[in-house]
């Protein structure tokens, strides 16, 4: 069901969210960049925590891997990298017992496969130009 109108605020309630979204396009920002922006803004105006992350995870999911879209492929890479290095950090502590290690060698075997993979996405995309993006 659509909003009802509030005529006794100028240009509406949400002013400053629609500021920063013509701002961002105007600026050149990346579409992703401002759906990102968006939802977290309606994660603190709605109070469901973890809205804007799921959103994040679902754009990744969807133009990240299947449609080769760089940045967001990057961003995935980076966080798969910083959770292999805690791995690591807490593999260099002797408090495991055996099953753990093994345990924990295994996630650092799959995370050193994924980054490969993401590697491999990035590189791909980059041959096929799928990247619209222009870094500042």
């Amino acid at each position: 069901m659509a909003k009802k109108s509030n005529n006794a605020v100028p240009h509406g309630v949400e002013q400053d969210i629609k500021m920063e979204l013509l701002g961002m396009i105007h600026s050149g920002e990346s579409p992703y960049l401002i759906i990102d922006h968006v939802a977290r803004y309606l994660e603190a105006v709605s109070d469901e925590p973890g809205y804007a992350d799921h959103v994040r995870e679902n754009l990744r999911s969807v133009y990240g891997c299947a449609l080769l879209q760089k940045r967001l492929l990057t961003d995935e890479l980076k966080d798969v990298e910083a959770r292999l290095k805690k791995i690591e950090e807490a593999q260099a502590k002797d408090d495991f017992t055996e099953e753990e290690k093994i345990r924990i060698g295994f996630a650092i075997t799959l995370h050193q496969k994924n980054i490969q993979r993401l590697k491999g996405l990035i590189e791909l995309s980059e041959k096929d130009g799928t990247d619209p993006y222009i870094d500042k």
